[in-house]
């Protein structure tokens, strides 16, 4: 038989979490990011970056992405927290961009 580990007992538990959640048992903490409107997008690309093309080159998030936004486009969750922590603090995405390296 073999070991289990701590790590894969706390994976466990929340596994058994999530299912409880999913059965409504027990309330999880969560937050929802609204989605940035096409015209904020576009404003705040423009505060930031000269063009897509530009701002791909300080963020990396493709140009095509960022056309795509700025015309209406689905954003995804990842992405609305990005957007979100630029329009707050852009230095603070600059800064963990050149510490990943």
């Amino acid at each position: 038989m073999t070991e289990r580990t701590e790590l894969g007992l706390e994976i466990e538990a929340g596994l058994r979490e999530a299912i409880l959640h999913r059965k409504g048992k027990v309330a999880l903490e969560s937050r929802h990011v609204e989605p940035m409107p096409a015209a904020e997008v576009r404003q705040l690309r423009r505060s930031l970056a000269k063009s897509t093309k530009d701002f791909e080159r300080r963020y990396g998030i493709p140009a095509r992405t960022i056309e795509g936004w700025e015309q209406g486009r689905k954003i995804d969750a990842a992405h609305r927290v990005l957007l979100k922590v630029l329009a707050k603090s852009p230095e603070a995405v600059e800064a963990a961009l050149l510490e990943a390296g």
